[in-house]
């Protein structure tokens, strides 16, 4: 009763048991056989965290590989990676690799990252679904950790790019905005400013989890299996996607603009901050929030200017400047307290350049006057 328990199949027996003279199996195992393999390597080793580290390190090489991939989530695959990250709970490691095997899991079959306006090949059950019942409990894993691990940098930019791909599939990305996936990211953004992956994944996240989803599945098996899953949330599968964004959209609107201030270099950047802008604006009740956002519009006209090849950047950027116009025209009194705000900002920025300016004249000044002595 109190040995390790294996994953019993042809392959373990192969791979784990010795053979009548005593001499370990063959492990030299077809490539089509490779995932088999290590979710038994797991399941066997399953209290020992150094296998389950180097397991997990291999597996992102499979998983690019499409057939593996679907090999994979039909053996179960996400339950064990899943399992060694609440085995393991300190391992920063352990749950770094973890989560880059989750970014290839919830990969769309046929397609890659970026599929943010195809999703009619993505499994509509998702990466949680097939053939066990743990969706809520791998969303709320995931989060956990990225709430006990948000110092470190690494691991947030990894666990941002699995919420890209998680997120296509509409019941997953719900899950994940009801259980406060849109509070995590803003986290991540907010505690690592200056690190161009973080904010490059978190953006890349942002723009599918700040449209709230409002088509329901057109199956009658779909919309039961949803109610179940729902349940399961309790109260939290009561709120509204709309309701946690509502309390997220100033927050996010400004980390999206300060992240395209520190990196106004980085086309990529840009690109997916205003995606996010754009699917902000596409809800009218957002626009005044986006207008007082600190320099908001001004990045995007900004953008606008300084990127013009860039197709994508000057629709979402261009579209948001229209709708935000379109909300102003219509009303004089914002348009004046705009205007007014604009001009404050200015100012604060020329003071904070002349004070900058003040303090290197300062500083030359002790210097020399430190050389002479």
């Amino acid at each position: 009763g109190g040995g390790r328990r294996l994953g019993r199949s042809m392959i373990t027996d192969r791979l784990l048991r010795p053979t009548l003279a005593g001499d370990v199996a063959d492990v030299n195992l077809p490539w089509s056989c490779a995932i088999y393999s290590v979710v038994n390597w797991m399941v066997a080793f399953a209290d020992v965290e150094g296998i389950q580290i180097m397991c997990l390190k291999c597996l992102p090489y499979l998983l690019e590989d499409e057939s593996q991939r679907t090999t994979a989530q039909r053996a179960g695959l996400t339950d064990s990676v899943l399992r060694a990250m609440v085995l393991f709970p300190d391992s920063i490691e352990l749950h770094t690799v973890a989560f880059h095997t989750l970014v290839l899991l919830a990969r769309p079959l046929g397609g890659n990252e970026g599929m943010l306006f195809h999703t009619a090949m993505v499994n509509t059950r998702g990466i949680f679904n097939n053939g066990s019942n743990c969706s809520k409990n791998g969303i709320v894993i995931m989060l956990d950790s990225m709430r006990r691990f948000a110092q470190d940098e690494i691991l947030q930019a990894m666990s941002c790019w699995s919420l890209v791909n998680v997120a296509l599939t509409p019941l997953q990305k719900s899950m994940l905005v009801k259980l406060g996936g849109l509070t995590v990211t803003a986290n991540a953004m907010l505690q690592h400013p200056y690190n161009a992956e973080v904010q490059f994944r978190a953006l890349f996240a942002l723009i599918n989890l700040v449209i709230p989803s409002e088509t329901r599945p057109e199956s009658e098996e779909m919309r039961e299996f949803e109610r179940e899953i729902f349940q399961q949330l309790g109260e939290v599968g009561e709120i509204s996607e709309k309701e946690m964004l509502d309390a997220s959209v100033g927050q996010i609107s400004n980390l999206v603009v300060v992240a395209m201030k520190n990196f106004c270099s980085s086309e990529a950047i840009l690109n997916r901050a205003c995606l996010v802008l754009h699917n902000l604006s596409l809800n009218e009740e957002y626009h005044s929030i986006l207008l007082w956002t600190p320099n908001c519009y001004q990045m995007l006209e900004w953008c606008l200017g300084n990127y013009p090849h860039d197709h994508v950047l000057q629709q979402s950027a261009g579209g948001t400047i229209q709708r935000l116009n379109s909300t102003l025209s219509g009303d004089e009194d914002l348009r004046a307290r705009l205007a007014h705000s604009i001009r404050a900002q200015q100012q604060h920025s020329l003071e904070q350049a002349r004070q900058e300016a003040v303090s290197l004249q300062e500083q030359e000044r002790d210097s020399q006057a430190m050389d002479l002595s």
